[in-house]
């Protein structure tokens, strides 16, 4: 039977903290490699794992997000 432990609490608070100081991109670099060192993916699932998690824990901001880089190019 696999155990869902999700990520570690410290972790879970940096994110927000930085979500909600509009750093998204910054929080993704740093769920990226947590994801990389601790799960030993590869560049492509790790990469989609983060979409998945801020999709589904911060959308309203994660739409902004993109929009903003949208917007840029």
């Amino acid at each position: 039977m696999v155990v869902k432990r999700g990520l570690p609490e410290e972790l879970t608070t940096l994110l927000k903290q930085l979500v909600m100081n509009g750093q998204v991109r910054m929080a993704g670099h740093v769920l990226y490699s947590y994801c990389r060192r601790f799960y030993g993916v590869d560049d492509q699932t790790a990469a989609r794992w983060i979409v998945i998690y801020f999709r589904r824990e911060f959308p309203q901001q994660i739409e902004r997000h993109q929009k903003r880089i949208a917007k840029a190019n």
